[in-house]
């Protein structure tokens, strides 16, 4: 008898201190010291060359801020590159190679290059999906890392549940490079796959709705902006379950009142068919509204007991670990609130001020939650509509095998019945005849 042995494959190494990278026919180091913090300038048409001993199949390139159009060549072959626009971006070789070119068409700014060797892609890699088409959950974060703060545990626990989680940030960090390679790195820590909306208002910080409303002015921008990006998001997700900040802003950060100032009014606009008709996404009702900390009809979410995934961590835990990402923000006050003087928090019921468990159902197209411990109360998911309707359809198909079993048993009745009939008519025929 064979016996069947599970075979893992090994894991693809970083091979890049065994390749000679050029840029131009120059070294240059300033791609490859593993430094997101610095970065070079590649202009159109510049070239870069990545020769190895060992064979090549993947490469990791870390950008500035986007990724840039251009083309990878390796062994006869071109591909297209940087057509997502991701600030990180992994590039999957068809086949082994040990020399590539690469060539931008548009001027590009570098942080890293990693080269990989055959093998799986190693975790710390980022392999991102385009962003979802139908998402189950729409968060509406405001800065890099309130993700991982206010709404610590909700992604590690509905990505964990298997649900479609889109994050789309209304403040964009662009002049701040540092703080998008954090936001991707959080997410990817914390088991998001899909890639982020990365925001469209500059930071600025103001302690009321005015002071925010003010800052836009200062950029040419108003409120109405920032309610159409919003409805866009809506629409473009649809998504069943929409998360907001605080109404004030937890510790009264303009931008976190005017994001949920905003988005109560883009839940009213998303499907009405009369507003913004010139976007290119049909009008979207959303069943539920949830904003944090908001005090009519509240849940307590559990982010504390430990998941299937994450080798089982908690919610909370894995947060922790995203939120560890953000790397220029360790020094404020936020690194105590999440983890306690001297790390004492051991669970996130310890944090007790603008609490991340506590939420409150702002709009609902479903009802009211009983259990008041779900994002997902009173919601027929995507997945689960598709498998009932799968159900439903399999059943109708038995009942068509059924009827047509029954009618098959009437027709042999009907048969029976004329044959007897006939062979009785022969018989009477021949009785007669004998008689005569």
């Amino acid at each position: 008898m064979l016996i069947p042995l599970k075979v893992n494959a090994l894991e693809a190494t970083d091979i890049t201190n065994d390749c000679i990278i050029k840029l131009n026919e120059q070294t240059n180091n300033k791609i490859i010291d593993k430094n997101y913090k610095t970065y070079q300038n590649v202009n159109k048409d510049s070239v870069i060359n990545i020769s190895s001993d060992s064979n090549i199949k993947g490469l990791y390139i870390i950008y500035e801020f986007k990724g840039y159009k251009g083309t990878i060549s390796y062994n006869d072959k071109n591909a297209k590159i940087g057509t997502n626009g991701f600030a990180h971006e992994y590039i999957n070789l068809d086949n082994s190679t040990k020399n590539i070119t690469i060539k931008y068409e548009e001027d590009a700014i570098i942080s890293d290059i990693y080269v990989l060797s055959e093998g799986d892609i190693p975790s710390w890699v980022q392999d991102w999906n385009n962003p979802h088409e139908e998402a189950d959950l729409l968060l509406f974060s405001t800065h890099a890392d309130d993700e991982q703060l206010f709404f610590l545990g909700l992604i590690p626990t509905y990505v964990d549940r298997g649900l479609k989680v889109q994050v789309a940030y209304l403040v964009h960090h662009n002049d701040n490079q540092k703080r998008i390679h954090e936001q991707l790195n959080g997410l990817w820590t914390v088991g998001e796959k899909y890639y982020p909306v990365l925001g469209v208002i500059p930071d600025a910080y103001s302690e009321s709705l005015e002071g925010a409303i003010n800052n836009l002015k200062r950029v040419n921008l108003d409120e109405e902006y920032v309610i159409k990006f919003q409805t866009e998001q809506l629409r473009r997700f649809k998504p069943l379950v929409v998360i907001g900040h605080d109404e004030l802003g937890e510790y009264s950060h303009g931008q976190h009142i005017l994001n949920t100032h905003a988005l109560k009014e883009a839940i009213n606009r998303s499907n009405d068919k009369n507003y913004y008709q010139d976007l290119n996404f049909e009008p979207w009702e959303v069943k539920k509204l949830y904003l944090h900390l908001y005090k009519e009809n509240q849940i307590v979410m559990d982010y504390d007991t430990p998941l299937n995934g994450f080798n089982g961590r908690t919610a909370y835990e894995v947060s922790k670990e995203g939120y560890k990402c953000h790397e220029s923000q360790q020094w404020t006050w936020f690194t105590a609130w999440i983890n306690g003087k001297n790390n004492s928090y051991t669970k996130s019921t310890d944090i007790n001020k603008y609490s991340p468990n506590i939420f409150g159902l702002y709009y609902t197209a479903v009802g009211n939650d009983q259990n008041k411990n779900d994002f997902f109360e009173n919601i027929e998911l995507r997945k689960e509509k598709n498998e009932n309707s799968k159900i439903e359809t399999n059943v109708t198909e038995k009942d068509k095998v059924i009827n047509n079993d029954n009618n098959t048993d009437k027709n042999k009745y009907y048969i029976y019945i004329a044959s007897a009939t006939i062979l009785l008519i022969i018989i009477f025929s021949v009785l007669i005849k004998q008689k005569k």
